[in-house]
């Protein structure tokens, strides 16, 4: 199964290939203050869920590929020397992806996705589980161990 994702004004789209590792919402204080900054852009749409977190979609890198819009993305990071940023379609400031680069997945924001665009079956837990560590170790497996490059700087 095949999911798309769009930028809010729909200049950036990424295609999402096959099932999703997990379903996760992050409320880590690092998210919530990037949530903030990139909610105070122009025109930006919301990040933050009203509880204060942050739902994303946890793909392998090696299954996302951006169809178009790719001049448009731009990275933020809270420090300069993060391995963690964030990626924006700076058309209409939407947060699309966050990268923590030294992993092999890549985090879609929830609502970058058509609300119904993603099968019900989707894994969630509450917490950081021993199955969804598992899940990204099966993931990792999967992949030959290999960290491809995000889907922005591929060529």
């Amino acid at each position: 199964m095949d999911t798309a994702a769009t930028c809010q004004c729909g200049k950036v789209r990424f295609k999402a290939i096959g099932r999703p590792i997990v379903a996760a919402s992050c409320y880590c204080t690092n998210c919530q203050e990037a949530g903030r900054q990139l909610e105070r852009l122009a025109s930006a749409p919301p990040v933050l869920d009203p509880d204060g977190g942050t739902s994303m979609i946890l793909y392998r890198k090696d299954r996302v590929r951006c169809l178009s819009g790719r001049q448009h993305l731009q990275e933020h990071r809270l420090k300069s020397d993060s391995p963690t940023r964030r990626v924006v379609a700076a058309c209409c400031n939407s947060a699309m992806f966050l990268d923590f680069t030294k992993g092999h997945w890549l985090s879609l924001y929830r609502n970058r996705f058509a609300t119904g665009a993603l099968p019900d079956d989707v894994p969630t837990h509450r917490v950081q589980s021993a199955p969804f560590m598992l899940k990204l170790i099966a993931a990792w497996m999967a992949m030959g161990f290999r960290r491809p490059r995000s889907p922005d700087l591929a060529g």
